[in-house]
């Protein structure tokens, strides 16, 4: 049975002012904003005498860096350095009963950001107070157990951020590749209209089932299951019992959707591949599919990498129109879009390297999933003591 602790009473909320005027120049600085969800520190840098405009805290590398400013964010940082960080970050000092990463990953689990979150007050910046974070109660096995749990959990997070970024170097890889092709002028068509190249788009229709009206199998596909740029099927909604889908609104494997309507101008115009459909799954009307015409002049992978490109999401910007609330974009402002695309020959080139990129993504994205329920898995065992 593991002893169960206050943090207050083996770690130190360290709230050591330093006032502006004595900020030494070259000092370290962590804003939140140098703090991701999860962690990680990013640009951070140093300071100048005179910069700051008010009080910082000091730290060291003993120290656990806690965002105390929308506790959700789970802005929860290992500095490996000294320096001053803002005062909506608490400097925790672990004791000599604990373990600096133990308690990291002991703050950073899913329910500990969550009951954080609970105990935040202020409504629009919601904060935790360090009263509040030091009456947290932290399992507390024997430091070499807190050790041997922080680096098991270390290893498999370790392997998650691989994964991680082997995602975000293999879409830098496919959008560099779009980018070489797009700029070699020997290989550029005359400028024209999307529409002219032969895309087309259909859309289907988003009806909600009431209470006992709900279809057991024939599903709609909600704006969620492709604004996150991978399809998700399981962001779907029942059709009512009564509706007779139209079989060409089903979505097929290897279909092409668009966002044409959202509630974020940043999510119009997110364009996703589908894969294998095991289900019966049905367009609404905020999603069109990409249908080319005989003879079209442009291919998917093309057009999934296009639409990334700041140019065509500046002219989603500029086209994009709508009451408060719900923004959306037009079929003939989309099929309007003018571009010099690459020969069919070149596009063609550029599909089976985009194919084969995307089918190691795959991979990686099936390991990450395998990762986070292992790490979460071990989490729980770990802080319950049975790891």
């Amino acid at each position: 049975m593991l002893e169960n602790v206050l943090l207050g009473d083996v770690a130190k909320i360290d709230r050591n002012l330093v006032a502006p005027e004595n900020i030494e120049t070259g000092s370290i600085y962590v804003g939140l904003e140098n703090v991701e969800s999860g962690g990680r520190l990013i640009n951070v840098g140093t300071v100048v005498n005179g910069e700051l405009a008010s009080s910082k805290f000091r730290f060291t590398s003993k120290h656990v860096l806690y965002g105390k400013l929308r506790p959700y964010l789970a802005k929860i940082a290992l500095p490996e350095f000294d320096g001053i960080c803002s005062t909506d970050i608490l400097p925790v000092l672990p004791g000599p009963k604990l373990d600096r990463r133990y308690l990291v990953h002991f703050l950073r689990q899913p329910n500990k950001v969550q009951l954080a979150n609970s105990l935040a007050t202020g409504v629009n910046l919601p904060r935790l107070s360090p009263k509040a974070l030091e009456k947290m109660t932290v399992p507390l096995p024997p430091l070499d157990e807190q050790r041997r749990v922080a680096a098991i959990l270390d290893a498999v997070d370790e392997l998650r951020m691989k994964s991680s970024k082997a995602l975000v170097y293999l879409e830098a890889l496919a959008q560099s590749l779009f980018d070489s092709m797009v700029r070699n002028p020997e290989r550029l068509m005359p400028a024209t209209t999307l529409a002219d190249l032969g895309l087309r788009f259909s859309s289907g229709k988003n009806l909600v089932s009431v209470d006992g009206d709900a279809h057991e199998h024939n599903r709609v596909i909600k704006v969620n299951a492709v604004s996150g740029g991978v399809f998700q099927p399981a962001e779907s909604k029942p059709l009512p019992r009564s509706y007779v889908p139209n079989e060409q609104h089903r979505i097929r494997s290897g279909d092409l959707l668009f966002t044409r309507a959202s509630g974020s101008l940043d999510l119009i115009g997110i364009c996703v591949r589908v894969g294998v459909v095991d289900e019966q799954l049905f367009l609404p009307d905020k999603i069109w599919r990409a249908e080319f015409a005989p003879g079209a002049r442009v291919c998917p992978e093309y057009l999934q990498s296009l639409f990334k490109t700041p140019s065509f999401r500046a002219f989603v910007n500029n086209a994009a129109s709508g009451a408060a609330g719900v923004k959306n974009i037009s079929q003939r402002s989309v099929l309007g879009f003018v571009v010099n695309a690459p020969d069919p020959a070149a596009q063609a080139d550029f599909a089976r390297a985009f194919t084969a990129i995307e089918l190691v993504k795959e991979r990686y994205r099936c390991q990450l999933v395998e990762l986070d329920s292992l790490f979460a898995s071990l989490e729980q065992r770990a802080f319950s003591g049975v790891l």
